[in-house]
């Protein structure tokens, strides 16, 4: 996703952005004892997970918009748990500008990144802030950004219970943190899966997808009930079948490639099909990556 410092998506952030703040909270609970807030288009439907324990919380992902970073704020305020720890999974902007805001409601958190993760990021997150919400409106975007500490464990304690930050691996980007959750029986893919979306495919457009593939498979081996995938819509589910929707779109790009001998006809035979999934922003910039001008 690089910086995301696009016209379109800054275009579609400004108009609803603003208006984010009104919207109703889009959380709902899952039978886990985690909540998940999943954010409106504006925000490319990123999905960030509470992780409750009797007192406390932890949070993952940090949402894009200073709007639905506002709204996960109050959704957390509003379980009545102490906000103990932020988790970034990866380094796309979706999930890391919106950590201002939530630090600003709950200033005892401490936001953590995988070692090399957050060294990506305290080297790059300075320029994609300011290309980003330097190009939006007042109020789009957080107006500063938080480089998140270096966590070198392998896990994160909440009240005593081991959440697992798995090894990085390949998704839509190179290198990305699950996180499982033993005692919750739930996975959180974050953008190793998808599901009703379409992928954001501009960083795999020359590397292929096998990476990522192989990442999905050791994931699914786990075979935790709930799993909750990156991006989504409200009402899709938070389970296994984000696997099988992630390779299904894996093969749908490669077939509608491989048939392909220009963008205009790849974009067309990638659109059959998948007109209704969200994250249409993506479209664009995989099939620009696929077929470079």
């Amino acid at each position: 996703m690089e910086l995301l410092n696009r016209r379109t998506l800054l275009k579609t952030a400004a108009a609803s952005g603003a208006a984010a703040a009104l919207l109703p909270s889009l959380a709902h609970a899952s039978a886990s004892g985690t909540e998940l807030f999943t954010s409106d288009e504006a925000g490319l439907l990123v999905d960030s997970t509470v992780i409750l324990g009797e007192k406390s919380a932890v949070l993952i992902d940090a949402q894009f918009t200073a709007g639905n970073a506002g709204l996960l704020a109050d959704m957390i305020a509003a379980t009545g748990r102490t906000l103990e720890s932020i988790l970034i999974t990866h380094i796309h902007p979706d999930h890391i500008l919106g950590l201002p805001v939530l630090l600003d409601r709950f200033p005892q958190a401490k936001a953590y990144a995988q070692t090399d993760i957050q060294g990506i990021l305290s080297q790059i997150l300075g320029g994609m802030h300011g290309q980003i919400a330097g190009a939006a409106p007042a109020g789009v975007f957080a107006d500063r950004f938080v480089v998140p500490e270096a966590l070198s464990a392998d896990h994160i304690l909440l009240e005593g219970e081991r959440i697992e930050i798995l090894p990085p691996m390949a998704g839509d980007t190179a290198l990305i943190t699950p996180v499982h959750i033993p005692s919750l029986n739930t996975l959180i893919a974050t953008d190793i899966a998808y599901i009703d979306t379409h992928l954001w495919m501009e960083e795999v457009a020359a590397s292929g997808t096998d990476a990522w593939r192989a990442s999905v498979e050791t994931l699914r081996a786990i075979g935790a009930k709930t799993v909750i995938p990156g991006h989504r819509k409200t009402a899709s589910p938070n389970d296994a079948s984000v696997f099988d929707a992630t390779i299904a779109y894996l093969d749908h790009w490669e077939k509608a490639r491989a048939a392909s001998a220009n963008a205009e006809e790849f974009r067309a035979k990638l659109l059959v099909g998948t007109e209704d999934l969200g994250f249409a922003f993506a479209i664009d910039r995989g099939v620009a990556a696929a077929f470079p001008a």
